[in-house]
């Protein structure tokens, strides 16, 4: 892995109207990018990853595996207002003197700063499941000569009901409750067949029975809370706060549809309750109305969303399916078918 911090050391407008008189990211690199760079295939990571896609993609990128590190070059970049590398939201609001609204393009424009930095005019493909699946989307319409495969997975426009989740969380993370926020998500990125099988109605395993106290719990309660005690130590408030809201705005106009020209693959989850697979098929369906080479692919398990994460078998076969497209038929269409550098605008600031 290699891996960068880039400065865009000029200022930099938010479509809020929002200035930041600079911005840095964190870019990781899988695999060798070859001379003319034509190699590279663009990974945007979900709500709460990392640049870092080998650590939460294990079983899916490496050698030999569906995202293959021994031919590609896979760049992942922790987009503005994350906070693994990158200017976090925290930073934001200590500069700005409130947590600033920060879009989906804002995330993308960003991005390409640093792409055009590092020489890669155009990426082989374009991945992301979830937030990254929007921020694919995004890139798609923002930028359509850089890329002629994207790659969605578990991802459109959030619905009301994904709309409502959000807002409970901001109003947890308001007062101060991650750790509630953070529980709230993982129940949405499950599926009940999920929560089913692994804790039905058994007692906290560490021997509490909740017949006996009102504070003893079942299994399921003691899995979340711990879950939402160990995410307090790993991600900050104010990017949850951001991007959940980043989240909420992403939209897209049949007008910006149009702009696309690249190969859509759509992938929807069978079990996916926040990103139901019918909303996946539904935006495939309008991608195709408005003539946009549009194929639509489902991942077939009981993880719910998280699925594209946890599902590495099932996961894989729908990415080699896309990948090796013009070289077999899908097995389940459905539908229609390191070192260290600090850069700068200017060039190499510090290496370490």
């Amino acid at each position: 892995m290699f891996e960068i911090d880039f400065t865009i050391n000029e200022p930099f407008e938010l479509e809020s109207g929002d200035v930041l008189d600079e911005v840095r990211l964190r870019c990781s690199i899988f695999g060798r990018l070859n001379s003319d760079k034509s190699n590279a295939v663009l990974v945007f990571h979900a709500l709460t990853g990392s640049s870092r896609v080998g650590d939460w993609w294990k079983g899916v990128i490496g050698n030999g595996e569906a995202l293959d590190t021994s031919e590609v070059a896979f760049v992942c970049v922790n987009y503005l207002g994350s906070c693994y590398g990158s200017t976090s939201a925290r930073e934001l609001k200590n500069r700005l003197g409130e947590l600033p609204v920060v879009t989906p393009r804002d995330m993308v424009r960003a991005n390409a700063l640093l792409f055009d930095h590092l020489g890669i005019s155009k990426f082989r493909a374009v991945v992301g499941g979830s937030v990254g699946g929007m921020l694919a989307l995004q890139f798609a319409v923002d930028h359509p000569k850089r890329s002629d495969e994207i790659i969605s997975i578990a991802a459109t426009p959030l619905s009301a009901m994904g709309l409502a989740l959000n807002h409970i969380q901001r109003q947890a993370v308001r007062g101060g409750d991650i750790e509630l926020a953070r529980k709230i998500a993982v129940v949405s990125y499950k599926s009940p067949e999920n929560f089913e099988s692994k804790f039905a109605r058994r007692p906290n395993r560490n021997g509490e029975d909740p017949a006996r106290r009102h504070d003893h719990r079942f299994d399921i309660g003691g899995y979340l809370d711990h879950h939402g005690a160990t995410f307090r130590e790993r991600f900050e408030i104010e990017s949850y706060e951001l991007i959940t809201k980043a989240m909420d705005l992403f939209d897209l106009t049949d007008e910006q549809v149009r702009r696309i020209t690249a190969t859509v693959s759509l992938v929807g989850i069978s079990s996916d309750w926040l990103f139901p697979a019918s909303d996946v098929r539904a935006l495939h369906q309008r991608l195709t109305r408005l003539n946009i080479r549009s194929n639509y692919y489902e991942i077939e398990s009981d993880d719910g969303h998280d699925a594209f994460l946890s599902d590495t078998v099932e996961m894989s076969r729908v990415l080699k399916e896309i990948l090796d497209r013009g070289h077999s038929r899908p097995a389940r269409p459905i539908a229609d078918a390191s070192r260290g550098a600090v850069f700068c605008i200017g060039g190499i600031s510090k290496a370490a």
